[in-house]
């Protein structure tokens, strides 16, 4: 698991939304998470919202890049904490996900 923070625009080749249970349950995690990557498959709605994308993926290893900008500050001044826990979360989850077999979630 890496999260990596580099100049990071939306791509607009990415789509977001969700994926339908049983279309998740026809693919491996692996499959899954590298439709995430490749853009076949939608991005979470979060990863527009915090500005993050998921750029590569191997069974138990996914990478994610990000900028954060002056949206995500906190009162001091600095970048708040909740982004940074929000990519650990979006990072090792998918990094789990892409070890599971297909129907496995």
């Amino acid at each position: 698991m890496r999260v990596q923070q580099r100049a990071q625009m939306t791509n607009p080749t990415k789509t977001y939304g969700t994926v339908a249970a049983d279309r998740q349950k026809e693919m491996t995690g692996l499959e899954f998470v590298k439709g995430l990557v490749d853009g076949t498959l939608p991005l979470n709605t979060i990863a527009r919202t915090l500005g993050y994308d998921i750029t590569e993926v191997e069974s138990g290893r996914v990478v994610i890049t990000a900028e954060p900008d002056d949206t995500l500050l906190n009162p001091a001044g600095t970048i708040h904490g909740g982004f940074s826990a929000t990519l650990l979360d979006s990072c090792m989850g998918l990094a789990i996900l892409s070890t599971l077999d297909r129907g496995i979630g």
